[in-house]
C-alpha cells in the first residue's frame, strides 16, 4: 500500500493551489507505479517527498511537468519503495550559493599569494556570477575584501601583501541574491620569498661542442630555476657579456637564452652562465667554434731564385678558422700585370702535414695526421735533361664510417616506430658492422642506447610511453669504431589513426504517435580506420542527458525508433565508432513531437518537460 499526502504554500502575490490531489496506489513488485497532481498554475516546481524526505531522481524515478499536471514514476517497484508519498506546490526561492570548496595555494612570495578552488556544489537556484576574496591580517578580527569587482575565474592573485605579515584567506561565491558562505583556506600564509637555490640546465642541443659558420646565429640555451629569480651574468672567457646590436639575452624564466646575430670568428670560445640568487648560485659552460677562412700565411719568404724557378716558403697563419687547414693556394703575377694566376697544380702543395726528405739516390714522403679524404693514387716522377719517370701507389685510409643518409621515422603508433635510412656514402675504408641506435625523451634530454647490433639498415623501435616525445639518432659502426650520428625530427608517440568526425546532424523521416524513422550520413572523416557502427541517441526537448535508443552499436545509416511516447517532442543525436574509439556527436536534430500526422500543425509546440537525475 503507497500512501499519498498533498501540501501547499501560499504566497503573497497568489496563493498555489494543488487542485487535484495525489491517490493511493497498489501494485505489485516489478511493475511501474505514477503519481499524478495538478496544481491551479503553470510552470511552478513541485518538491516530492517520501516519509518527510524529498525524493533523488534518477533513470528508475522520474519527474515530469505537462503544463499544470506533475507526474511521479517509479520503475521497477520493490519493497523498499512502500510508504507514505507526498508533493509540495510552491515556488522555489532563489538562496545565496554555497561555499567554494578545495581552495589551496598555489604559490606566494612577500609581497603576492596565488590562491586556486573548485566552484560550489549548490549555486542557490542562479548562476554564480563570480567569486569575493577576503584576507584578515594576524591579530586582527577584521576580514577585508581584496577585489573590488567580482572575479570570474577560479583563481586570483592577492596582491599588495606586507612582507613578515602573517594572512588568512577566504572565498564566497556569489549570485544575484548576494554572497555565500565563505570558505577559508586551511593553512594561514606568512608573505615572504620562497628561497631556493639556483639551478642551470644546458639544453640538450647546447651540451656538446657547438659549432656555427660565419654569418649564422649562435643560440645558446638553458633552462634556470630558483627563488626568488636569479640574476644572470653570461661570460666569454672570463669577460662579461652585455647587451648589443648582435647580442641578446633573454631571461623569460625558466627559458634563459643567449643570441648572437652574424656570428663571426672572434665569438669562438668558452662561454658561461651564471645564476645567483640569495640562497646560493650555479654556472654551466658552453664551448662555441666558429668556422671562417683561415687568416693570412706569416713570414712570405722566396729564396734560390733562378731564371726558371725560386723556392717559397712561409708560416702558418695564426688563426686556422676554427678547423684544420687542408692545402695552400700559391699565385703569382708579373710586375706589369694587375691579375694573379693560380701556381699549383694536381702536385702535392707545401701543407703542414707534408714532409718531403729527398737525397742522392732516394726521395721519402710522409703525410701525417692521415685522414680518410688521403686516400686515393700517389704519383712520384723523377725528372732530368734525359726525361721523366714515375710510379704509383695506392693508399687507403681507414678511418669510421661517414653519417648514415635519408634517416626517415614512420608507422608512428603509441607503443613504438619505425627507423629506415640509407648506408653512409662512405663505409671508412672497410666493411660496416652494425648500426647503433639511440633515443631521447626531449623533456628528460637524456640520450640512451636501443640497440648497438642492427645489420640491417632499418629497426623497429618499441617500448615508448604513449604522448611522450621522442628523438633518435643513427651511426654506422666499422672496425675503426662508430661514425658521426644523424638525428630526426621530434616524434610523438601516438596513433596516427584518430576517432572518426561527428556526422551531419540526422533527419527524421517517417513519424507516428509511438516510433519515427531516422536516417543520416557517414561522417566525411573516418579517422583513417572503417567505420565499425554508430550510436543513436535521443532526448525530450527539455530533457537534460541523452540516452542511447539501443545498447549495441547500429551497423547501418537508418534505424526506426519505438516505444515513444505520444505527443512528446524528441530530438536525435548520432556518433560514429571505429576501432579507435567513439567519435564526437553531432548536432542535434530538429524536434519532433510523437504524433500520427493526421492534423498535425505545429512541430516546434512543447509538450512537456522530463527531469532525470
Amino acid at each position: 500500500m503507497y500512501n499519498a499526502n498533498t501540501h501547499f504554500f501560499a504566497s503573497t502575490e497568489e496563493a498555489l493551489k494543488i487542485i487535484v490531489p495525489l491517490e493511493d496506489c497498489e501494485i505489485e513488485e516489478k511493475k511501474t507505479m505514477t503519481f499524478t497532481c495538478k496544481v491551479n498554475r503553470p510552470n511552478v516546481t513541485v518538491q516530492w517527498m517520501k516519509a518527510g524526505q524529498e525524493i533523488t531522481f534518477s533513470k528508475r524515478i522520474l519527474y515530469r511537468v505537462d503544463k499544470d499536471k506533475h507526474t511521479l514514476t517509479i520503475k521497477d517497484c520493490s519493497l523498499a519503495d512502500e510508504g507514505e508519498y507526498s508533493v509540495v506546490a510552491a515556488k522555489r526561492p532563489i538562496t545565496p550559493p554555497g561555499p567554494p570548496s578545495n581552495i589551496k595555494l598555489k604559490d606566494w612570495s612577500k609581497s603576492y599569494a596565488d590562491l586556486v578552488w573548485t566552484k560550489p556544489s549548490r549555486d542557490g537556484g542562479s548562476p554564480i556570477l563570480g567569486y569575493v576574496v577576503e584576507c584578515q591580517k594576524s591579530g586582527s578580527a577584521q576580514w577585508d575584501r581584496i577585489n573590488k569587482d567580482l572575479i570570474k575565474f577560479c583563481v586570483f592573485r592577492v596582491p599588495g601583501l606586507s612582507e613578515g605579515t602573517e594572512y588568512r584567506f577566504r572565498i564566497r561565491a556569489s549570485n544575484k541574491v548576494g554572497d555565500g558562505e565563505p570558505r577559508e583556506l586551511t593553512e594561514t600564509v606568512l608573505a615572504k620569498d620562497i628561497l631556493v637555490p639556483p639551478d642551470v640546465t644546458v639544453d640538450v642541443a647546447c651540451r656538446d661542442l657547438i659549432t656555427v659558420r660565419a654569418g649564422q646565429i649562435i643560440n645558446l640555451v638553458t633552462r634556470v630555476k630558483g627563488r626568488p629569480d636569479p640574476e644572470i651574468t653570461w661570460t666569454k672567457d672570463a669577460r662579461v657579456l652585455g647587451r648589443d646590436k648582435r647580442t641578446e639575452m633573454n631571461n623569460n624564466f625558466p627559458l634563459v637564452e643567449l643570441v648572437i646575430q652574424e656570428a663571426v670568428r672572434a665569438d669562438y670560445g668558452k662561454y658561461a652562465i651564471q645564476a645567483k640568487n640569495s640562497s646560493g648560485q650555479a654556472q654551466a659552460t658552453i664551448i662555441v667554434n666558429v668556422l671562417d677562412i683561415p687568416g693570412a700565411c706569416q713570414n712570405l719568404k722566396v729564396a734560390y731564385v733562378t731564371k726558371d724557378s725560386c723556392m717559397v716558403s712561409w708560416e702558418n697563419p695564426e688563426d686556422n678558422g676554427g678547423t684544420e687547414i687542408t692545402n695552400y693556394k700559391i699565385e703569382c703575377r708579373q710586375p706589369s700585370q694587375r691579375g694573379w694566376t693560380v701556381v699549383t697544380s694536381d702536385y702535392i702543395t707545401k701543407s703542414p702535414r707534408v714532409q718531403v726528405e729527398t737525397g742522392t739516390n732516394f726521395t721519402k714522403f710522409l703525410l701525417t695526421n692521415s685522414r680518410r679524404g688521403d686516400s686515393g693514387k700517389y704519383i712520384i716522377s723523377a725528372t732530368n735533361t734525359a726525361g721523366i719517370c714515375s710510379a704509383e701507389a695506392k693508399v687507403n685510409v681507414l678511418d669510421r664510417p661517414g653519417p648514415i643518409r635519408d634517416l626517415k621515422v614512420s608507422d608512428i603508433s603509441v607503443d613504438r616506430c619505425k627507423l629506415t635510412w640509407e648506408i653512409p656514402e662512405d663505409d671508412g675504408g672497410c666493411e660496416i658492422y652494425n648500426y647503433i641506435i639511440e633515443k631521447c625523451e626531449t623533456k628528460r634530454g637524456v640520450w640512451s642506447i636501443h640497440s648497438a647490433a642492427i645489420i640491417t639498415n632499418s629497426a623497429k623501435v618499441t617500448r615508448l610511453i604513449e604522448g611522450n616525445e621522442y628523438i633518435f639518432r643513427v651511426r654506422a659502426e666499422n672496425k675503426m669504431g662508430a661514425g658521426s650520428a644523424v638525428e630526426t625530427e621530434s616524434i610523438v608517440a601516438r596513433t596516427q589513426f584518430s576517432r572518426p568526425g561527428a556526422p551531419d546532424a540526422p533527419e527524421v523521416t517517417k513519424i507516428t504517435k509511438e516510433e519515427m524513422v531516422v536516417m543520416w550520413c557517414s561522417p566525411d572523416n573516418d579517422g583513417g580506420k572503417p567505420i565499425t557502427g554508430y550510436i543513436l541517441e535521443k532526448k525530450e526537448e527539455h530533457a537534460i542527458r541523452w540516452a542511447p535508443v539501443v545498447k549495441s552499436p547500429i551497423a547501418g545509416t537508418q534505424m526506426t525508433v519505438t516505444g515513444l511516447l505520444p505527443n512528446h517532442e524528441y530530438q536525435f543525436r548520432v556518433r560514429a565508432e571505429n576501432e579507435i574509439g567513439t567519435g564526437d556527436a553531432s548536432k542535434p536534430s530538429r524536434s519532433f513531437p510523437a504524433r500520427d500526422p493526421v492534423g498535425m500543425s505545429n512541430y516546434s509546440q512543447v509538450i512537456g518537460q522530463i527531469f532525470v537525475c
